[in-house]
């Protein structure tokens, strides 16, 4: 049986920015990974949907050029050019990471992990192809999965996940879209740029309901003027499917027929093998962990999605991060750093047209956490750059607590949104 210092169970951003970390630390790893590595976000979900958002920008662009006195010859769209692009796009990408594997020798195993077991001071994992392999560390790292509805089960050719949608090769005539988060305002924003009929179905009162209050309702605004047809607190019944369509039955007793359905109503974590009975889970299915990544057996830590925290990228690979730090203090007798991440502080990111940026706490946690607090707000139409470039829809808020001024939270709607979060966070 080979033995491995430490084994990493699946390879997104947490895990493969982990085991690169550890291979600079000298502490040998090796990669279980069933897919291409690179995880959701390389291969499904961030990086192939910014490639179509930049896509959908500049055909918006376009349709605007006469007003920076340029001749508008728009011309036609071309998805499938579209859709070739966003390919190559995550094939340079994961080839990258592929490629710092291969140089930095860092072995991977491209099946999946079936079963963990603690047999002494070593963990035995078995592989979906009866091999086992032994390892003195267990880094969980297996991302979530796209939630489903009672009524509304993804097949990936009608009712499509966020995974589903990022494989069509030719674009709706209409499409719904079942989840007004961050994932549905995205898509819904993407596809009406390319002249898809958008309906957008959200069962709570507001979309973006994670967001400032304020900003959510703007981006609502934003996003009827885009021409997306919104329906809130309205849930959904049924999917009937037709010969070239589905009727969507919704609680408000109205019927809805579309070409395909996006199914954007969040993620579960992933667990998909068997865990010793001692590791523990909390209610909604994610591992429980401290504030080291360590999970409740000694030797197993958990990063990413599956631990129910911020589903982002950049969450996961800091808090892989922190677990290189505690394999590297653990094997050459260093002290452990005192050090939290705080997630409060970790920015979150939406790529609607306008963006969305925020970091810390919305004004109504901060009014419930504080008290007294001071809201600061500033337009885009009163911002130069915003103005030469001639995108001044938004504002940015920002929330301090009365006592001393203290910084707890900012909200950015408006051009490069993504960017400029990173100035809240520091």
């Amino acid at each position: 049986m080979r033995h491995y210092k430490t084994a990493i169970i699946g390879g997104g951003p947490g895990g493969y920015e982990t085991a690169i970390r550890l291979n600079q630390y000298n502490i040998e790893c090796v990669m279980i990974e069933k897919e291409r590595l690179g995880g959701v976000c390389l291969n499904w979900g961030c990086i192939p949907t910014k490639a179509l958002v930049k896509s959908a920008e500049l055909w918006h662009e376009f349709s605007e050029a006469e007003s920076f006195g340029l001749d508008a010859h728009k011309g036609a769209l071309d998805y499938q050019k579209v859709f070739t692009r966003k390919n190559e796009v995550v094939e340079k990408l994961v080839s990258g990471i592929e490629y710092l594997f291969n140089k930095r020798k860092i072995p991977v195993i491209k099946t999946a992990a079936t079963k963990i077991a603690k047999s002494d001071d070593r963990f035995i994992i078995s592989l979906a192809d009866e091999e086992a392999i032994s390892s003195d560390y267990v880094i969980l790292a297996t991302g979530s999965l796209p939630k489903e509805l009672p009524a509304v089960k993804i097949d990936e050719v009608d009712i499509l996940s966020s995974t589903g949608i990022l494989k069509l090769e030719k674009l709706p005539a209409s499409l719904a879209i079942v989840g007004g988060g961050v994932i549905g305002c995205e898509f819904a924003s993407v596809f009406a740029a390319f002249g898809v009929e958008i309906h957008l179905i959200e069962f709570l009162p507001t979309i973006l309901s994670t967001e400032d209050e304020e900003i959510a309702k703007r981006m609502h605004v934003c996003l009827k003027k885009a021409g997306i047809k919104i329906k809130t607190g309205v849930g959904v019944t049924a999917a009937v499917k037709k010969e070239q369509s589905l009727t969507l039955k919704l609680t408000d007793d109205s019927e809805l027929e579309v070409d395909k359905v996006l199914l954007s109503v969040g993620r579960i974590p992933s667990l998909d093998l068997e865990v010793p009975d001692a590791l523990k889970l909390l209610p909604n299915g994610a591992v429980d962990i401290d504030a080291n990544m360590q999970t409740s057996i000694a030797g197993m830590y958990a990063i990413g999605d599956v631990t129910g925290k911020l589903a982002l990228a950049h969450t996961a690979s800091k808090q892989g991060l922190y677990v290189a730090e505690q394999i590297k203090c653990a094997e050459y007798n260093h002290a452990t750093p005192d050090s939290e991440l705080i997630y409060e502080n970790i920015p979150r990111c939406t790529f609607t047209f306008p963006e969305i940026g925020s970091v810390g706490l919305t004004e109504k946690q901060a009014a419930e956490k504080y008290g007294d607090i001071k809201v600061g707000k500033f337009p885009f139409t009163a911002n130069g750059k915003a103005m030469a470039g001639g995108n001044v829809n938004g504002f940015v808020k920002v929330i301090s607590r009365a006592e001393d001024d203290r910084l707890v939270g900012v909200h950015i709607l408006g051009p490069n949104a993504a960017e400029l979060i990173a100035q809240g966070s520091i």
